[in-house]
């Protein structure tokens, strides 16, 4: 049976060293002191030790020790709770700071969702002539990297006004419409989204869509539901400028109201001062200007 080893003799509580709680994240997050100790090249007895000081710090039993098992207690739940964004918080400083005395060779990283990421792709010979000498690092994720934190460059938000702190600049730089496509004119099947259709206007659309049609498949990422679609799997939710730009893909329905989003620029305040940063920026605005017609489907 586990046992505590809570000792009422401890002293009162001080202040933990921040050493020992990284210790005591690592032993959570590899399960026992042993793998904790491989992971930060120490002996188990040392991060045993460790782990004893934070608890004697801290005054109460973090893990429920047991034969061959550590369990977290219900305080050792809430400590780790809690120092799980401090240490997330350690990891962002170094970053941080680099963001702020940047490489003058370093990447240009531009963040964007696959659909937009794709689409730069397309010119990205013209991009790589503005950022030269220099070179960019293309990163498509639907999750909203931190430019405070300095885990991207230039980020393409799409939809509404990003309101993401004083220390951005945002500029609207086009707009990018959607529509669903497929081989056939009158298509039986359909490749939905991996996402709940509340979770998103686009699922939502192509679940209202999809009734009466069988679902042939969910795909979330647009080059492979755009391949998909090629192959005759059935109806894809497409950008215009990519759907219309195939002959092989009729477009099955308009794109209007809510099927066209914005898309804005976001840079961090501090990028001004990177030239290469405001050439690459600049270059993406001139890219949508340029392509405007496509980009909403006309």
């Amino acid at each position: 049976m586990a046992t505590s080893s809570l000792d009422p003799s401890w002293p009162a509580v001080t202040e933990p060293s921040w050493d020992d709680l990284k210790i005591f994240l690592a032993v959570v997050a590899h399960g026992s002191m042993n793998g904790a100790g491989r992971a930060l090249g120490q002996s188990q007895p040392t991060v045993a030790r460790r782990i004893r000081a934070l608890e004697e710090a801290l005054g109460v039993d973090l893990f429920e020790r047991g034969p061959n098992n550590l369990e977290l207690t219900e305080a050792g739940r809430a400590v780790l709770e809690t120092a799980s964004p401090m240490a997330e918080a350690a990891d962002a400083v170094p970053r941080i700071a680099a963001a702020y005395r940047p490489d003058p060779s370093a990447p240009v990283r531009v963040t964007a969702t696959s659909s937009v990421t794709m689409f730069l792709s397309l010119h990205a010979a013209h991009l790589h002539q503005a950022a030269q000498p220099v070179e960019i690092a293309y990163m498509p994720t639907r999750r909203k990297l931190d430019l405070a934190a300095g885990e991207a460059d230039i980020a393409l938000r799409m939809r509404k006004l990003p309101d993401e702190g004083e220390d951005l600049v945002v500029r609207k730089i086009g707009q990018i419409a959607f529509a669903m496509y497929d081989r056939s004119p009158d298509p039986t099947a359909v490749i939905a989204p991996p996402e709940d259709p509340t979770l998103s206007r686009q699922a939502a659309y192509v679940a209202e869509f999809a009734k009466g049609r069988t679902v042939s498949a969910r795909i979330g990422d647009t080059p492979i539901r755009y391949q998909a679609a090629r192959s005759g799997l059935g109806a894809a939710f497409l950008p215009c400028w990519l759907g219309d730009s195939d002959p092989d893909l009729i477009q099955i329905t308009k794109s209007q109201g809510d099927l066209i989003e914005d898309v804005f620029l976001v840079m961090h305040r501090r990028s001004r001062e990177r030239p290469h940063v405001v050439r690459v920026a600049n270059a993406v605005a001139d890219l949508f200007k340029r392509h405007q017609n496509a980009l909403v489907g006309l």
